[in-house]
């Protein structure tokens, strides 16, 4: 079944996704500035599912690599994406009929309406993670052994470089290393595949998903945080002040622990870029691939890692359950894919 977006919708698409992003993939901010204008100039967005595409379709998938700060210094151009799409088809010597989603939450879940504007294509109403992961490789489609190449890489300044062949953890390093000589930011398009590969093996209507959930997050003035939780369809772990931040180092997740307002617990919430484990009284309680969102129990605005404070007062969510992820992925997506034994004892972690 196809759908339509219109500018009317960025800001409950944005809100969804920054929910989805679980503190990671991005300023959702960027995303809703290039897709408004995107939508304003060239019209509504077509949605469709995968099923509904004829099989053999080639889909590309589209999103942005690079350092936040660079993204928010000096954002990226709609023409960046569909020139990625561009190169992409280019080196695979076929015709590109739509465009996917990378991930669902965080920057990414917004960019390649933006990518798919531009070119006049669709857009397959779901993604290949279900929210933000760090990793390239941490999707459905890896999972199933296929491929992340060939892949574009395109800069601000028209540069672009394809990755032919790769292994899909070094296709992750070929990316990155590519990326930050092209100034640290770049439009990215990869996973090609077929219709009817992600129709199987891709994560449905999770696109439709993200903008319910923002719809019903903009819609929550006046509520209590409790009231919001079940409203998304979630459940509110915890409310309280930030007693203690302990950054991150390197690749070594930092935490933050703060005592629950009502039931006075002390919680303890590792993260990196995504929020990632939390344990009240010492016992593990939601984890990755959990999606866990930190949010000011007032605005109901989600708070990044990067943006908590001591004395900050937080609520903290779990959302609903990832649908779609086949068993036995724990260690591509679960705590050990980060770096985090949940057995280890808190203190020596």
């Amino acid at each position: 079944m196809e759908r339509y977006l219109g500018a009317d919708d960025v800001s409950a698409l944005a809100a969804g996704a920054g929910l989805l992003g679980s503190g990671g993939g991005g300023d959702v901010a960027v995303g809703a500035r290039l897709l408004r204008h995107a939508l304003q100039s060239r019209g509504r967005a077509r949605l469709v599912a995968a099923g509904d595409l004829p099989p053999d379709m080639v889909v590309v998938h589209v999103g942005l690599a690079g350092a936040p700060d660079v993204v928010a210094e000096r954002p990226p151009g709609g023409e960046d994406f569909a020139n990625a799409v561009t190169a992409l088809a280019g080196a695979l010597r076929q015709r590109v009929g739509a465009i996917g989603v990378i991930e669902i939450g965080g920057l990414n879940a917004l960019i390649p309406l933006v990518a798919a504007q531009v070119l006049g294509l669709p857009v397959v109403d779901g993604d290949l993670m279900g929210r933000a992961f760090p990793r390239i490789s941490q999707t459905t489609l890896a999972a199933a052994g296929h491929p992340a190449t060939p892949m574009a890489v395109v800069g601000p300044a028209g540069d672009s470089v394809i990755i032919e062949s790769a292994s899909i953890d070094a296709a992750d390093r070929i990316m990155r290393a590519n990326v930050a000589a092209l100034g640290g930011a770049a439009a990215v398009a990869l996973y090609p595949c077929r219709a009817g590969t992600l129709a199987a093996l891709g994560l449905p209507g999770s696109l439709s998903g993200c903008l319910a959930l923002g719809q019903a997050l903009v819609a929550s003035a006046g509520l209590s945080v409790s009231q919001l939780a079940k409203r998304l369809g979630g459940e509110l772990l915890c409310e309280g002040r930030v007693d203690e931040i302990r950054p991150r180092r390197g690749d070594l997740p930092g935490s933050l622990t703060l005592t629950d307002r009502s039931a006075g617990h002390i919680l303890r919430l590792d993260m990196l870029d995504e929020y990632l484990n939390v344990a009240i009284d010492g016992v593990s309680r939601a984890s990755a691939p959990d999606v866990l969102a930190v949010l000011d129990p007032v605005t109901f605005v989600p708070v990044p890692p990067d943006r908590l404070r001591s004395g900050q007062s937080i609520a903290l969510l779990r959302l609903p359950p990832i649908p779609g992820w086949p068993d036995g992925v724990e260690g591509l997506i679960g705590l050990t894919a980060f770096g985090i034994d949940a057995g280890q004892p808190e203190a020596t972690r």
